[in-house]
């Protein structure tokens, strides 16, 4: 039987990869460090959304290791995806000596739509939907996917199909603003552009999620996903007033 979660995420691999090398073809980047830094990111994109996915659900995880390795059957957080990418492409271009931020901001514009793709690999595993609804694209889930609370409901909020949608709208839109502007726009700007948009769409979307990872700070139980959206757009909105002030400087 084929997988079809492991053939989308593979589908959304090579549609970045297939996208991203005519970027770098047509702004004469380095051919041969775009495959180096390829096969890096992805890796290390894979580990880190795994890891995340482990942590986030490692209640179960820690009574069946073996599972954690099983990444076919589901199971991949985004932000640990996009972290460990990061990580993993930061790593190799300083070992090769290369500039890191206009390589990030190539990746950061077609990153969306291999995350709109890839969210379709939810859809097959049923997994990643929201609260129960009366709407009518609300999509059927099988008793046994549903979550206790919401057994007697039948209709589900398509979470991924919103963020699907979402994500690759932003993919169009950074591709034509990196194709107009990227020349005489500071490195590093369409990098933070995507975190802040994406963090943005994970915020809101979060409020209709079934089962968020939270935890307990100070009596209070934090959805995790959208603390770590406001600390990556209070980042990513500092460094661009950052970098925006040093270039007037300059």
């Amino acid at each position: 039987m084929l997988n079809l979660y492991g053939i989308t995420i593979s589908l959304s691999i090579f549609l970045c990869i297939l996208i991203t090398q005519k970027l770098v073809v047509k702004y004469k980047k380095n051919e041969e460090i775009f495959w180096g830094l390829s096969f890096w990111t992805i890796l290390c994109g894979i580990l880190g959304a795994r890891i995340y996915h482990v942590l986030d659900y490692f209640d179960y995880y820690r009574y069946h290791q073996l599972d954690i390795f099983k990444i076919w059957n589901g199971g991949m957080g985004i932000w640990g995806g996009i972290f460990g990418g990061t990580l993993g492409a930061i790593t190799y271009l300083k070992i090769k000596g290369e500039k890191i931020f206009p390589w990030l901001d190539i990746i950061s514009v077609v990153t969306p739509l291999g995350q709109s793709v890839g969210r379709w690999g939810n859809f097959f595993n049923k997994e990643i939907f929201g609260l129960p609804t009366t709407l009518p694209w609300g999509i059927y889930i099988e008793p046994e996917k549903r979550p206790v609370e919401f057994l007697n409901y039948s209709k589900f909020h398509p979470l991924f199909v919103y963020e699907s949608i979402l994500n690759f709208i932003l993919f169009l839109f950074l591709l034509i603003l990196y194709k107009k502007t990227n020349e005489k726009t500071p490195s590093g700007t369409f990098l933070c552009i995507y975190l802040i948009s994406y963090s943005t769409i994970r915020f809101f979307l979060e409020f209709l999620r079934t089962n968020p990872w939270k935890i307990e700070i100070a009596s209070l139980f934090l959805n995790v996903s959208q603390c770590i959206s406001i600390l990556v757009i209070i980042i990513s909105i500092i460094f661009i007033f950052r970098n925006n002030f040093l270039r007037k400087k300059q």
